[in-house]
C-alpha cells in the first residue's frame, strides 16, 4: 500500500488542526508521506472540495490515500466513509465531497467507517478529521484492508452539481467555482464543444473564440479557455474576472454555435 497521504481541508493553517491530524498519522505510520493539497477550501463548502479533489487526485500515484475534511455535519448522523475509485482511496464525510466519482462510468466502491480498531480512543464529536479520518488513512497506508473498514454503502450522498444544457444552436452552462485569481470555472467540458463557436456570452462580455492560454489575449483582456481541471474557464489576463464582471458561482455562460438562429431558441 502506498504511504502517500494527501490532506484537503477548510481548516486553514492558523489553529493547529492540521498539525494534530499529521501527528496522529505519523504516530501510526512514521513513514507516511503527507502532502498538503490545500487547507483553503471555503469553510463548509463541500462542493468546492469535491471539484478541487476531483481536479488533482489523478496526478498522484495509484493507491494514494486522500483525506478530505470539509465537514459542517461533524458529530451528526452523517456517515464517515472510504471510497475506492480508480486505484485511489478517499477518506472523509458522506456529505457529497466525493460526488464527482459517483456519476462516472468507472466503478467505485464505498464503505462506512465503523471498525473501532481504526479510530483514536474516545473520538471527539467535533473533530472526526483527527480522531477518525486521520487514523483510518494512516492504517490504510500501512496495509490495512479496505474491506475491513466497515460495511458497504449503497447510497452515498451526492451534491446537486448543475449540468450544462444544449440545443442545436447553443450550449448553456453555469459558473461552478471561482479560484483565488478570480477565474470563473464553468461546468462545460471540452467534449461538449464539438461545433464551431460563434461567441461565448457571460455577464457583459462577448468572447469570440476559445483560446489555449491566457497570453493569447492582451493584458487585461477577457479570455475563454479549457483550464487544468478540464473545464471551460472565463478569465481576465492578469486580472480578476470575478471583480471585473461582478458575477460568481451560478452565473450563466452561453456558448452560441450559430448566431443566425439562436434568437429563435431560448435556453432556460
Amino acid at each position: 500500500m502506498s504511504q502517500v497521504i494527501t490532506l484537503t481541508t477548510d481548516f486553514g493553517t492558523r489553529d493547529g488542526y492540521v498539525a494534530q491530524m499529521k501527528g496522529v498519522i505519523l504516530n501510526i505510520n512514521p513513514n507516511a508521506l503527507i502532502i498538503d493539497a490545500t487547507h483553503d477550501i471555503e469553510p463548509f463548502c463541500s462542493k468546492e472540495a469535491a471539484l478541487v479533489v476531483n481536479g488533482f487526485f489523478g496526478y498522484y500515484p495509484e493507491r494514494t490515500i486522500h483525506v478530505v475534511v470539509v465537514d459542517p455535519g461533524v458529530g451528526s448522523e452523517r456517515r464517515c466513509i472510504v471510497v475506492s475509485y480508480k486505484g485511489h482511496l478517499f477518506v472523509g464525510p458522506d456529505n457529497g465531497v466525493f460526488s464527482p466519482f459517483y456519476g462516472d462510468a468507472y466503478p467505485f466502491h464505498v464503505r462506512r467507517v465503523s471498525n473501532p480498531s481504526f479510530f483514536m480512543p474516545e473520538p471527539h464529536p467535533t473533530f472526526h478529521g483527527r480522531d477518525l479520518f486521520a487514523p483510518v488513512a494512516a492504517y490504510l497506508s500501512k496495509g490495512s484492508r479496505f474491506n475491513d473498514i466497515g460495511p458497504i454503502v449503497d447510497d452515498p450522498k451526492s451534491l446537486p452539481l448543475p449540468e450544462a444544457t444544449s440545443t442545436d444552436y447553443a450550449l448553456q452552462g453555469k459558473v461552478i467555482y471561482v479560484d483565488r485569481f478570480g477565474n470563473l470555472c464553468v461546468n462545460i467540458k471540452p467534449e461538449m464543444l464539438m461545433k464551431p463557436i460563434q461567441e461565448i456570452n457571460v455577464g457583459s462580455l462577448s468572447i469570440k473564440k476559445l483560446c489555449k492560454t491566457y497570453q493569447d489575449v492582451p493584458d487585461y483582456d477577457p479570455v475563454a479557455l479549457i483550464n487544468s481541471f478540464g473545464f471551460m474557464e472565463i478569465a481576465i489576463n492578469k486580472a480578476s474576472a470575478f471583480e471585473r464582471l461582478g458575477i460568481g458561482e451560478g452565473a450563466k455562460v452561453k456558448v452560441i454555435w450559430r448566431s443566425d438562429k439562436v434568437e429563435n431558441q431560448e435556453i432556460t
